[in-house]
């Protein structure tokens, strides 16, 4: 045995040189272009009809940084370098961020489902609700798991009334957050800040909604999966296997956006990768968010890809554009 690593000591070295380098993580994702989930079959129904065409997700590919795609990413063109911490909420761990972005997944699902009932005229009632912290960007004494109940002496019903209520503020107002911690009242003080033109109090929140509809419907999703970035497509896909029209007609549909409870469709992150994603998967039709609009035409413009991208600031706007342009 000696006489074997003897003679092979220089492959021995290299091979765990090699090993090592493909399995040290660095801080940082490296993002490259992504692809569709279809999500017809993500949603069972025993009462709804079949969706005739294709609905998608579209999604970044996004990996964890070793020294060898590292260097790589420095090469290829559409590969690029995200440093771990400008996906971190104040210093959060990689197991924070995937248990944020799950609730974010679970917020996206509720406000998808109400907005589609409510688009489709079918029953949704809500029973309750909870607008809870799931991360903190400042130490401002609010506290990850804390039920925001008022603000400013308002109560409030979700993120929207959140929002609303503090971008009225200006920078360095005083304003009293009550919220529910371990059972008990609290009014927590804080300052607004102004982060490039948003006022912010440096809390995530998320709207937990309780609901019953009907028909009903259950969502199937992966354990790996998290985000609200596909919000606006879920809507969508629950929508057109409930409701009494066909406007699908057989295309092949993607999209990205987040959805709020009000239908108001949101700005994401990685809009190029998944646009580059959708041509490789032959989709017809994107729809993207009004805020992401510029950048994917950007890159349709570049890589010369034939898809149409619709840009839409709701979620009615969506329906509108496959209502009149069958």
């Amino acid at each position: 045995m000696k006489e074997y690593f003897k003679e092979n000591l220089w492959f021995i070295i290299i091979l765990i040189i090699i090993v090592a380098l493909f399995n040290i993580r660095l801080p940082y994702y490296i993002n490259m272009p992504g692809g569709t989930i279809e999500i017809n079959d993500r949603i069972e129904c025993k009462s709804c009809k079949d969706i005739n065409g294709s609905l998608n997700l579209l999604y970044v590919s996004e990996y964890e940084a070793t020294v060898p795609t590292y260097l790589l990413s420095l090469v290829m063109s559409d590969w690029d370098i995200e440093k771990v911490s400008e996906q971190q909420v104040n210093n959060e761990t990689m197991e924070e961020i995937y248990n944020r972005n799950k609730i974010m997944l679970e917020e996206s699902i509720d406000s998808a489902v109400i907005v589609a009932y409510k688009e489709s005229n079918k029953e949704v009632n809500i029973t309750n609700k909870k607008n809870i912290v799931i991360a903190t960007t400042t130490d401002n004494n609010i506290k990850i798991g804390d039920e925001i109940i008022e603000v400013d002496g308002k109560k409030v019903e979700n993120v929207i009334g959140i929002r609303k209520i503090i971008s009225s503020k200006n920078k360095g107002d005083k304003i009293g957050i009550k919220v529910i911690r371990k059972g008990e009242e609290k009014v927590i003080n804080t300052v607004v800040s102004d982060i490039d033109g948003n006022k912010m109090i440096g809390v995530v929140v998320s709207t937990d909604i309780d609901y019953e509809i009907d028909p009903k419907i259950k969502l199937k999703f992966k354990s790996s999966e998290a985000g609200a970035s596909g919000g606006l497509m879920l809507a969508l896909s629950i929508y057109s296997k409930i409701a009494d029209e066909d406007i699908i007609k057989g295309r092949r549909i993607a999209g990205t956006g987040t959805i709020e409870s009000d239908g108001t469709v949101g700005e994401i992150d990685g809009v190029k990768y998944k646009i580059m994603g959708a041509d490789k998967d032959n989709i017809d039709l994107v729809f993207v968010p009004s805020d992401n609009y510029k950048e994917a035409i950007k890159i349709k413009k570049k890589k010369h890809y034939k898809m149409k991208i619709v840009k839409v600031d709701t979620f009615e706007d969506a329906v509108k554009y496959l209502k009149d342009n069958n």
